[in-house]
């Protein structure tokens, strides 16, 4: 059986996955030419796709400063894999590494995978379960797209000319080009950062009047992405097995209902909700490294408050005090309406299922009647999840078409 680089540098005939897996259903497209040289790749890279933090600017507190841009690339195989579709992917990626510079002021990215490009087009068990509703009070759609490419940068027209050359055969770099191996099914786009989300208040699911602080990185108006409320990149990195060095993505869209959020819930009311009920918004404001809400005290403050924190809820999913998962969430005006793309990164999809559940705090509503699934629940009334989807990210050795090798 050849090993990854030797697969990735013999470039062979086109050859289907298995013998059954016939063409119907698939939007092929070939070219006469052979696939590009591969080239190298920037010194110093390193071997997870997922590594970013290590490029990240950081606030005066210490918090890393996520990329202010992102886009998120859903995409479908127009054609069965092969060796010569993983050189072309292959190569465009090098194309872009050698481009930018790993970091926000270059460009970052990371190539996911879903269950139905393992199952579907390799016929293989996936890493990675499929996406499923994970509250009794949410309807998504769920996303079955082969793959999942996740752009990040500080210049959003960057991002705009990146999916341009890969999808449409733009003129960024030659080599780029894609459309013989994915079809782009959807692209999201968003920002994070303090003065964005207020320069993009004026849409649907937000009132009038301003009411997004210019200091807040996102729409609910606090500070996310505190270091010891996020998890690791080294504790999100899977440490044997087929994705070794890789790690899985979690990728919803939620809509946001701010209206009531911000007319009918005073600054207090909404501390309480993002956080805990006996959190003030001066020490809410004041928070640094982690949003202090006790998980121990849950029971307690739902019995006497009637309200449930967001940030106490989930960090009772915390595995000896550290989160399990990394959010690279950020916010959206997709379709013209307040939204959230958000992004986790676990070792496990479990992982971000144990999270989530802790954030229903279905238990609550035993503890005091005025709480429901969604009233007096965090902030659960206030999102509404649109679509969920399941990926697995490989390291960036292995990202291009993960596994193909011993299935053919």
């Amino acid at each position: 059986m050849p090993t990854r680089r030797q697969f990735i540098a013999g470039a062979g005939a086109v050859a289907a996955v298995s013998a059954g897996f016939g063409v119907a259903g698939w939007t092929r497209r070939t070219t006469a030419h052979r696939p590009p040289p591969l080239g190298g790749q920037p010194a110093g890279l390193p071997a997870a796709q997922h590594a970013w933090n290590g490029t990240l600017e950081h606030d005066a507190d210490g918090n890393a400063l996520a990329p202010r841009f992102s886009r998120l690339l859903m995409l479908n195989l127009v054609a069965p894999p092969s060796r010569d579709a993983a050189l072309l992917l292959e190569s465009a990626l090098r194309q872009l590494e050698r481009r930018y510079p790993w970091s926000p002021d270059g460009l970052l990215f990371a190539l996911g995978w879903g269950p139905a490009y393992f199952s579907g087009a390799l016929g293989r068990p996936s890493p990675v379960p499929p996406p499923r509703a994970l509250s009794s009070f949410e309807l998504p759609a769920l996303d079955h797209y082969d793959a999942c490419l996740h752009l990040a940068c500080n210049d959003e027209h960057r991002l705009a000319a990146v999916q341009s050359a890969l999808m449409e055969g733009g003129e960024l770099v030659p080599a780029v080009d894609l459309r013989t191996v994915f079809e782009l099914r959807d692209a999201r786009t968003g920002f994070v950062g303090a003065g964005l989300p207020a320069a993009h208040q004026y849409t649907g699911g937000i009132p009038g009047g301003g009411v997004v602080p210019r200091s807040t990185p996102l729409f609910m108006g606090f500070r996310s992405g505190l270091r010891r409320n996020q998890a690791t990149e080294e504790a999100v990195t899977i440490p044997a097995g087929p994705l070794a060095g890789g790690t899985t993505m979690h990728v919803s869209y939620m809509r946001l209902r701010l209206d009531d959020w911000y007319e009918l819930l005073d600054e207090r009311e909404r501390v309480a909700r993002m956080f805990a009920p006996q959190v003030s918004p001066g020490q809410a404001h004041g928070f640094t490294a982690d949003a202090r809400s006790d998980p121990a005290g849950f029971a307690a403050a739902a019995r006497r408050h009637g309200v449930v924190g967001h940030a106490q809820a989930t960090a009772r999913a915390r595995v000896a005090g550290r989160p399990r998962i990394l959010r690279r969430d950020f916010d959206t005006v997709d379709g013209g309406q307040a939204g959230l793309h958000f992004v986790a990164l676990q070792r496990s999809i479990a992982d971000f299922v144990a999270t989530r559940n802790a954030m229903n705090a279905a238990r609550a509503q035993y503890l005091n009647p005025d709480i429901t699934p969604t009233v007096n629940n965090g902030i659960n009334e206030f999102i509404f999840v649109l679509r969920r989807g399941n990926y697995a990210v490989p390291r960036r050795a292995d990202r291009s078409f993960p596994l193909l090798g011993a299935a053919l």
